[in-house]
């Protein structure tokens, strides 16, 4: 019976630290483009956003999702009844701190805001910031820049993010 007991105790004082310690809630924001180059084109009009950019753009932010729910870091939550307030809102690194209020409205403690910036058509910077909603204010950042226009050269910029500059001093992310 007291050997029974004592197997109850530690096993209840190994799971209660993992409950206590339960991660934060995010929420992930999509991927906004900054078009640098259609912004220094004088006399044209800018054409609005590529299909193939948006495309990458949604392949990029399902990868980051994917990635820090892996990591055990956040706990992602559900933006989709958020959404129409994200479309309205867009693009996210120009709303001025409205990530924060849209953020509270799902339950999460942080924001992932995450750009691309094009500065040519082989020329990019996807950038991941880490919002603190109550904080109001950035408390992490990773940046990479890219010399491609491929799947394979945008969703390595988002891992290197991820895995070497977010994540790197508690971890690998995956």
């Amino acid at each position: 019976m007291f050997a029974k007991r004592i197997v109850i105790f530690a096993l209840a004082s190994m799971l209660l630290p993992a409950i206590a310690s339960a991660a934060p809630k995010a929420v992930i924001f999509p991927f906004d483009l900054i078009d640098q180059q259609q912004q220094f084109e004088i006399g044209v009009m800018p054409k609005g956003l590529d299909p193939e950019d948006k495309r990458r753009l949604q392949l990029i932010t399902d990868e980051l999702i994917r990635l820090i729910r892996a990591g055990g870091h956040y706990e992602v939550v559900d933006s989709t009844p958020i959404a129409k307030d994200i479309e309205e809102k867009s693009p996210m690194y120009k709303c001025n701190g409205c990530e924060d209020d849209l953020a509270k409205k799902v339950g999460a403690a942080y924001a992932f805001i995450g750009t691309v910036r094009k500065a040519s058509d082989v020329l990019f910077t996807v950038s991941i910031y880490i919002r603190d909603v109550a904080a109001e204010k950035v408390v992490d950042q990773g940046s990479s820049e890219i010399y491609g226009n491929t799947d394979k050269m945008w969703l390595r910029a988002v891992n290197y993010i991820v895995d070497r500059r977010l994540f790197a001093q508690k971890g690998a992310a995956r």
